[in-house]
């Protein structure tokens, strides 16, 4: 957790960051303590086209600093307002050490509106540390595939891609397009390598943990193939998620969607066969809750009987798996903290490519289409 955050509302030039940045940070030593540290593992370019989304993105950065420490290039554009030049603010986020040391990360804030916006990217590049890698986390409700030529120039030399899927307006159109723009991201640039990740992926780790137990031959024989229908029940604002699940078990139990039937903020259906029968798959949204999966139930028969797997959401820290039909004990499984910061942060250290997130956004797409026509 940061100790302070020492704002500096008053706009800087920007050829005078690095002077205030250092001046902020000699301020920061308290008498009799040790040189204040600057701890960068990387640089974080943030981008916000709200200032409510900068808001919000400012109060998580001293907790994201604190897991993944980094030089931090929040840009905040407003295309359809105004036009407004490039400014810039400086702040230091500190936390304790020891108690005569602190580290501190930098934090710089440029704004811009109107067409300046596509500025904002060159402005940013004259920030990073060279020598340190170079994370985008596109904070945006636009999904990336829709965001055009800015997302481009600000990715260009970026080694990873963060954003979130989770409140997307128009889902079938967001994941469809942005499942086509992974394939080029990953691929278009003359880095050694990029990834680009979905924190509702991240939020998605311990449900995928937990039913592929479930479904494994060796304490469940059969009961992969025995799935006829399957229900998941998600809060709002979070159908996204549930759909990212869907995609992982129809890659991972090699389902085939058929079709596809809409009912905006109600219900989304699928029709998939598999390799032993027809099933139905059913995404219902909840009216009220916390924006997460809240429950999944797989439906089946098993010698001739109805069996089913129910797995639920029982708290913030724990997932919990019952079996009907055949006799077994219930299983849980511990959560850590899921919050905004903490999935950004541990995102940050994590850059090795997903190969089943790719494969899964590759169904994901596939489902999208089915849609379309609704």
């Amino acid at each position: 957790m940061s100790d302070s955050v020492r704002p500096a509302p008053v706009p800087i030039p920007l050829g005078r960051i690095e002077e205030e940045l250092g001046q902020q940070i000699r301020e920061g030593q308290g008498v009799g303590e040790e040189p204040v540290q600057r701890v960068r593992m990387s640089n974080l370019v943030v981008y916000c086209d709200s200032e409510e989304r900068a808001g919000e993105v400012a109060a998580q950065l001293p907790d994201i600093v604190a897991v993944h420490p980094a030089r931090v290039l929040v840009l905040v554009g407003d295309p359809a307002g105004p036009e407004a030049p490039v400014t810039a603010t400086a702040s230091v986020a500190c936390h304790q050490l020891s108690e005569e040391r602190k580290a501190c990360s930098e934090i710089v804030t440029l704004r811009a509106g109107g067409s300046v916006v596509e500025t904002l990217c060159f402005a940013a590049r004259s920030l990073v540390i060279g020598d340190l890698p170079v994370n985008l986390w596109w904070a945006s409700k636009q999904p990336p595939g829709l965001a055009g030529t800015l997302l481009y120039n600000l990715a260009e030399h970026a080694q990873q891609i963060i954003y979130d899927s989770i409140g997307w307006l128009d889902p079938a159109h967001g994941v469809s397009t942005t499942a086509a723009w992974l394939e080029h991201a990953e691929r278009a640039t003359a880095e050694r390598w990029r990834v680009a990740s979905d924190l509702n992926w991240r939020r998605l780790k311990y449900w995928r943990r937990l039913l592929s137990q479930a479904l494994d031959p060796g304490s469940a024989p059969g009961a992969a193939e025995a799935i006829s229908a399957v229900v998941i029940e998600h809060g709002p604002h979070a159908v996204v998620q549930a759909w990212e699940l869907i995609s992982w078990l129809a890659q991972h139990l090699d389902w085939t969607v058929q079709t596809g039937k809409v009912q905006p903020n109600v219900e989304i259906g699928w029709d998939f066969s598999s390799p032993t029968r027809p099933l139905r798959v059913r995404v219902r949204r909840l009216e009220s809750g916390p924006p997460r999966i809240k429950s999944v139930r797989l439906e089946g028969q098993l010698s001739g009987k109805p069996v089913a797997i129910n797995a639920v959401r029982e708290s913030e820290e724990r997932l919990a798996i019952t079996l009907e039909g055949v006799p077994s004990e219930p299983r849980t499984m511990s959560i850590p903290p899921q919050s905004p910061a903490e999935l950004v942060g541990r995102q940050l250290s994590d850059r090795e490519r997903d190969p089943v997130f790719r494969d899964s956004m590759a169904v994901a797409r596939i489902l999208a289409e089915t849609l379309f026509s609704y």
